[in-house]
Order: C-alpha cells, then structure tokens, then sequence
C-alpha cells in the first residue's frame, strides 16, 4: 500500500479502537475535523460505510468489522518490513551475499567468518563457489555483497583489495614415490600424470605450471580430469596423477593427500576482495574489514581477532 493508504489504515484503527473520534485525534496528535475527513476518504475508496455515527456514539458497521482484523494485520506486516530494512542497514539482521573462488575457501577465511558470525549472530551468510567470471558478473548485477577472487579491472562502482599471493605448490597421493620428499624439482613432472581442471570451467588452472614446464623443457601428460578442484584432489587421492594446488588450502587437503612445494617455486594468482562502492550495511562494512585481515600466505593477522566489532544483541 502506498503511505496515504496506510495512513488511512492506521486512522480507522485508531478509531475503531476507541470509537471516540475526539479521543482518536489526541492519539494521532492531529484535529479531529482532519481525522473525520480522512475516514470519510477511506470510505469513499472502499465504498463501504465503516462507522455508524449518531448521538449515542459511534460503532462500526459490519464492513468496519470486517476490515479491522485486515488492516491490523497490514499495518503489523509493514512495520515488520521497516523494522527489517532499518535492521539490516544497521547490520542487526537480513542476509549477506558471499561469492569465493575455490582456491579462496581457506581456513583463515573461515575463521574471519566466525568473527563476523559472532559479531552479527542474526546476519545470515549465502555463499557461492563460482568461477572468476561468474563471480564479477554477479557482483556487477547485484547478486553478491561482497566477493573473494581474482583481482579485476578498475572501476569507481567497486572497491577492491589485493590481499596477496597464493604459491602454487603440488598435490600428490600419500604413498606416493615423491611424498617424502621435502619438495619436488620440476624435472620430475616430466611425463608425470599431470591432472588439471577442464579449460571451459576453468582457462587459468595450471596455465603457470604449464608455462614453468616449458621453460624447463619439462613436458608433462596432461589429463584434463576434472571440472573443480575439490573433484580434482578427490582423483589425486585415488592415485590417478598430481595436480597444482595453492597453498592456501595445503593445511586443508585430505589425510591420504600430501602437499609440497615446487622447485623452482611457482608464485600462484593473486586474491582480491572486491564490494560494491555504494555499499552502506554495516555487516558489509565488518565483513570487508574482517577479510581485509586475511594474508593468503600466513592466515588471519592478529590484529583481526584482538580487535572484533562489539558484538551485537
């Protein structure tokens, strides 16, 4: 409803409430003759008499009986719609849209989402795994809050940290030949099983590995197996070959899946957290300060967990 509606909707509970309409004026704190003038506008909209007015007082019609449970109801509901616009802004409730590439699900930014959590417990968080792609064009059309990926182009619409390097190190299965090693030489990958994930799903994957072979001569049997990472590891762990895998998530991999740095060491892609410059919810403005915090080299910086926003009620 538009506000005059509603407007009319909380003059005719008033009086119906107190079937006075000098006594309903003094609680809406406005003249009576404007109150009666307004009633009288309702009615003509609706085309129902509501109030029965005569010497002895006033009583509502059956329409007025009818209407009054309605209206309560309408005007509770576009308070609670208030109420939750005004929360959210305020960072008290609604939802948060958090999208994340694969290889930026590390455990330090699960620890800077335990801190948000506990600072805004009524905020729901909805997370999405996509590709770089999908993730920009999301945020650019309003489907996410706030992104983890890789660094884009500029823009004045959106805001964007670089929060550092991942190293590109090398999963491979846990009674592997190479798994006691310390790190592997990049000779090795020759003719090694080397698993990547498709190029339609993911054109960067292992495209640095690739380069780095090549300028050593090292030419490895490439299995394009997989359309993410998660499944691509899970192959590495049946024994099927070894993949590039960021070093973010080494400390995450499964049990029956070592990880070991490249020599000569393979600097991986750089990860970036990107928001909407207009952003004003206070939730977004804590998320954004909490993973500024996350180094994708040493984890969540101290500073961070000594220093949360105060939580709220």
């Amino acid at each position: 409803m538009g506000e005059m509606e509603l407007r009319h909707l909380r003059y005719f509970v008033t009086v119906a409430e107190t079937l006075n309409f000098s006594q309903a004026a003094r609680q809406l704190r406005i003249a009576q003759p404007p109150l009666s003038a307004q009633i009288k506008s309702l009615e003509a909209e609706l085309g129902v008499r509501l109030f029965d007015r005569s010497s002895r007082g006033v009583t509502l019609t059956k329409g007025g009986r009818a209407l009054l449970p309605a209206a309560r109801d309408t005007l509770a509901a576009a308070q609670r719609a208030t109420d939750s616009a005004r929360a959210f802004a305020d960072g008290h409730s609604g939802v948060l849209r958090l999208g994340v590439i694969t290889p930026a699900a590390t455990p330090a930014v699960a620890a800077a989402l335990k801190l948000f959590h506990r600072a805004f417990p009524r905020v729901q968080l909805r997370v999405r795994h996509e590709d770089v792609a999908t993730l920009h064009r999301l945020l650019e059309t309003d489907q996410l809050d706030v992104v983890l990926t890789r660094p884009f182009r500029a823009s004045p619409e959106f805001r964007q940290v670089v929060l550092g390097a991942q190293e590109q190190m090398i999963a491979l299965p846990a009674d592997h030949l190479w798994a006691k090693r310390k790190h592997i030489p990049i000779r090795l990958l020759h003719r090694a099983p080397l698993l990547l994930i498709s190029p339609e799903h993911n054109p960067h994957y292992g495209q640095r590995l690739l380069a780095l072979c090549a300028q050593h001569n090292v030419q490895p049997a490439v299995n394009y197996a997989a359309d993410d990472l998660s499944a691509l590891i899970w192959l590495v762990s049946a024994g099927l070959g070894v993949c590039p895998y960021p070093e973010s998530l080494a400390t995450s991999a499964p049990r029956d899946v070592v990880v070991r740095p490249l020599r000569p060491r393979l600097r991986g892609l750089e990860v970036a957290l990107m928001w909407a410059t207009a952003s004003d919810s206070a939730a977004v403005r804590e998320l954004v300060r909490l993973l500024s915090q996350v180094d994708f080299r040493t984890g969540l910086r101290v500073d961070a967990i000594r220093s949360p926003r105060k939580k709220r009620a």
